[in-house]
């Protein structure tokens, strides 16, 4: 069976097509660590502002001065600060520590991302949303209640909620890991994913770089579990919080490093590993949240070398191309 897509060594579809390689020149690190300790320092961000980021909407919903009863009109306002400021942060911070140069965003990629967040925020999960509440969530919640899962996920105190926002991202994970690492096999999923994998440079607002018949996929992964396990609104939020900062930074050009908390989560190292044009690489590392999953079922690398991103002839496509290459021809969308 051909691969779905083809990246710098690329995978040949005929005898003709055999040998072809794509030059990969190398772009060394802009950030050079100076010591052990420098970069034992840059395993601390992740785990501090993903940590960060959920106990500040946890205590926002555990403070009775912060209830949207006592917010009024700038409830909505706070929710949408608290969970987009460390997106903010890390694009701040990625012009002033940056791993590599040649993925430094231009003002057209800053638009492009912009626009791609717009979409997803206000069109696409929108839909999404209303799709599940129908009887479709029903059926889930009937589930839940007719089998073997008695647990509701609810808790009023902030460790309570970081635990249960834990443990919502880990097992959704589970099968988002598994419809990632079928989008790699297959044509048809793959359909759904190349957009995402088409991007050239690594930046924290890339990981909303989601084909609208990608969400329809990945709605089967996050909501099945929250009406399976009955996650309240507040488990909700919190995990939302843990969800977002991961993959933001998870695709951020920033020099952090692997530590102790990517053991069980994933680095920036790991996600850009996945994202590069080698074949091989592009396929390990299938959890962007989590990494646990890949070190299970076979499909970890601890490498951190990648010498560019991106999929098939490696060139960035226009936003036309981007959202009609999951319409395309099998030849012309593995040949773009």
């Amino acid at each position: 069976m051909n691969a779905p897509y083809t990246a710098a060594t690329v995978e040949p579809t005929s005898d003709n097509d055999k040998g072809t390689e794509l030059a990969a020149p190398m772009d060394p690190p802009a950030y050079v660590y100076k010591s052990k300790l420098t970069e034992f320092l840059w395993t601390l961000p992740q785990p501090l502002i993903a940590l960060s980021a959920m106990t500040a909407v946890a205590y926002a919903i555990t403070s009775a001065s912060m209830t949207p009863e006592a917010l009024s009109d700038d409830a909505d306002a706070l929710t949408t600060f608290l969970l987009f400021s460390p997106l903010l942060l890390l694009l701040a911070a990625e012009r002033i520590w940056t791993k590599k140069q040649a993925w430094l965003l231009n003002w057209r990629d800053y638009a492009e991302d912009a626009f791609w967040i717009f979409t997803a925020a206000y069109i696409w999960v929108p839909l999404i949303t209303d799709y599940y509440s129908t009887p479709i969530e029903s059926a889930f919640e009937w589930i839940r209640d007719n089998t073997f899962i008695p647990i509701t996920l609810e808790a009023s105190t902030i460790p309570g909620l970081i635990l249960c926002a834990i443990f919502i991202q880990t097992t959704s994970e589970f099968l988002y890991y598994w419809i990632h690492r079928w989008s790699h096999r297959y044509m048809i999923a793959w359909r759904t994913h190349a957009t995402h994998h088409h991007i050239t440079k690594m930046s924290a607002a890339r990981s909303n770089r989601t084909h609208p018949t990608e969400f329809l996929a990945l709605s089967f992964s996050t909501p099945i579990i929250l009406a399976l396990f009955g996650a309240t609104a507040e488990v909700i939020a919190v995990s939302a919080a843990l969800g977002f900062c991961n993959g933001w930074i998870t695709h951020s050009n920033l020099p952090m490093r692997s530590g102790v908390w990517n053991w069980f989560f994933t680095s920036p190292e790991h996600h850009q590993l996945h994202h590069s044009h080698n074949f091989d690489d592009s396929n390990t590392n299938f959890g962007c949240g989590v990494i646990i999953w890949d070190r299970i079922f076979g499909t970890f690398s601890d490498s951190s070398h990648i010498e560019r991103c991106g999929s098939g002839t490696g060139k960035q496509l226009n936003l036309f191309d981007q959202y009609v290459l999951a319409f395309y021809p099998n030849d012309k969308l593995r040949n773009l």
